[in-house]
Parts: C-alpha cells; sequence; structure tokens
C-alpha cells in the first residue's frame, strides 16, 4: 500500500508540473559565417551565439529590448553568451564589425505555449480545483482562455478568459462536475492538457442503533448502484465490507452545484457499536466519469 501511494505521489507530481519545456538552440559564428542564418523559436526559448571562430565578434540584436543575456555579446574565440527572448517579433542579427551578407541574420520570436497546472488532481464534488500558470514571454494584461473538456463531450467548450499578471501569471478556480480535462490557449499556441478527477460526495449518517443512512451527491444519479458498508478492522490494518446497499433515486439539489442529483439507500446492520465505519463508492460503481469515493469515519 505505500509503494502504491509513493507511486501516486510521484505521477501526480508529474503531471502537475507538465509545462512546455523552453528549448535552447545555437548560431554558430563562423569565418564564413552564421550557421544558421535564420532561426524561429518561441517566446522563453533560448539562443547560445556561439563563436567558433578564431577572432572575437559582436552580435547586435535589434530591436534592443525583449530579451536577456547570460554574458557579453562580444564573444572571444571559444566562448558563448545565452540570451532568451520573451517578445513576440523579429529580431535581426548582425555583427558590426563584418558587413557582408553572410554576417546578417533573422531570429522570428513567435508566441510560445502557456504552461497549466491544475491542483488539486483529485477533488471532491463540489470543490474546486486550481488551475494556475503563466506565459513564457511573461507579458501582463494578456488574454488566456480556458477550455474545458467534461467527461462524455466531445471537444473541449471555452470556459473563460483570464487575464495574465505580473510576470505573465494567471490563475482560475474550476469547478468540475465530472472528470474533466482543462487546456490553457493564447493565441495559436496550446498548454499541454491537465486533468481533474472527481469523487462523488459520499455520507454516511448513524439514524438509530444498527440503523444507517449512505447518500451519494454527484451531476448524475446513482439509483441502482451499491455502496459498501464497511468496518475497519485493526487486526487486518484495513477496511472489511459488512454489507453492500442498492442506492436509490432522491431529491435534487441546487447546491453544491446546480443540478445535483442525491442517491441515497437506509439501511440495517448487524454490527458492535463504537466501532469505526464508512460507506465507500467502488471505482467500478463510481463510472468512469468519477473517481472512487469514501464517507467521513463515524461510529457505529
Amino acid at each position: 500500500m505505500k509503494r502504491l501511494l509513493l507511486l501516486g505521489l510521484v505521477l501526480g507530481a508529474a503531471v502537475a508540473s507538465s509545462a512546455p519545456a523552453a528549448t535552447t538552440t545555437t548560431l554558430a559564428i563562423t569565418h564564413d559565417g552564421y550557421v544558421p542564418k535564420t532561426m524561429a523559436i518561441a517566446t522563453g526559448d533560448s539562443v547560445v551565439f556561439a563563436n567558433q571562430d578564431t577572432v572575437a565578434h559582436q552580435i547586435v540584436l535589434r530591436p534592443t529590448t525583449g530579451f536577456t543575456c547570460t554574458a557579453n555579446l562580444v564573444i572571444q574565440p571559444g566562448q558563448s553568451s545565452t540570451c532568451t527572448f520573451r517578445t513576440v517579433t523579429k529580431y535581426s542579427v548582425s555583427d558590426p564589425n563584418k558587413n557582408t551578407a553572410a554576417f546578417k541574420g533573422t531570429i522570428n520570436v513567435t508566441a510560445g505555449p502557456p504552461s497549466l497546472t491544475a491542483a488539486p488532481k483529485v477533488v471532491l464534488y463540489g470543490l474546486s480545483a486550481m488551475l494556475t500558470g503563466q506565459l513564457a514571454s511573461g507579458q501582463a494584461n494578456q488574454k488566456v482562455d480556458l477550455f474545458a473538456q467534461e467527461c462524455g463531450a466531445p471537444e473541449f467548450t471555452k470556459l473563460t478568459t483570464v487575464s495574465t499578471s505580473t510576470g505573465g501569471a494567471y490563475t482560475f478556480a474550476a469547478q468540475p462536475r465530472r472528470n474533466t480535462t482543462y487546456q490553457a490557449r493564447f493565441r495559436s499556441s496550446s498548454s499541454p492538457q491537465g486533468l481533474v478527477k472527481v469523487r462523488p460526495r459520499v455520507t454516511l449518517r448513524k439514524l438509530a442503533p444498527r440503523r444507517f443512512r449512505a447518500t451519494v451527491l454527484a451531476a448524475e444519479s446513482y439509483a441502482g448502484k451499491f455502496v459498501r458498508f464497511q468496518r475497519y478492522s485493526s487486526v487486518r490494518g484495513g477496511w472489511i465490507t459488512v454489507r453492500s446497499v442498492v442506492l436509490r433515486a432522491g431529491s435534487t439539489l441546487t447546491t453544491p452545484i446546480n443540478p445535483t442529483n442525491v442517491s441515497t439507500a437506509t439501511f440495517r446492520a448487524r454490527i458492535r457499536a463504537r466501532l469505526r465505519v464508512r460507506a465507500y463508492l467502488t471505482q467500478a460503481q463510481a463510472g468512469g466519469c468519477y473517481a472512487a469515493s469514501g464517507s467521513a469515519t463515524i461510529r457505529s
């Protein structure tokens, strides 16, 4: 069990950090000129200006803003300087000491894809997942469209539009009804997709000695499905199913999400008092659009 929990944490961290990786390309400065002379990169990418000649060369970029470099652009033989570009524009590259076509180049910077992180990866029905991300350009006051594809839906639909703040960051609280995949889009670029799973809201209430009521809230009815009434065994170190009960259709609520379907079951169980018990909806019963879910623990 510990190994499974650890694996889940590792996978969750990997998904949460899924952001488009910036790339680094090299523009070689040779005796015969630039190689290559034309480059296409995205915002957030870097270019290494590597002097492979036997004499010093100076790199001049125009426009002169929208990038940062790790070293001086007067580059000695065998040395290099790396520049990271943040602005969508076309840069000319030249060497003022080499007035030939071989030492004239172009760097085309297009809008890089935004990043997207959804956390937590599994939410209880009615709660929110925070969608956060950042533009590679770091620009504020930019419009980023957020799209969602709910389980069972044929395609993504627009959820909302958010504005970036300082550093190109954005955030939005999404309230998924079912397992939902999210994506951020900025101009013609799209972020990696992020999946948020939803656990139906399962509750268990003791009505009288050996009499209980289990309730499941979700965007769909669970009438006809089973929940397991379980007790905790300290000897076995796990949950033991006492019985399975069939849910019936209940009312429809406007909270926590409108509409919310209520599925419920009132039942008796021959069980000692003061044991730790819960109601559990297995993955098989939860279905493909929800995650398995259990109630809080109460005393029998």
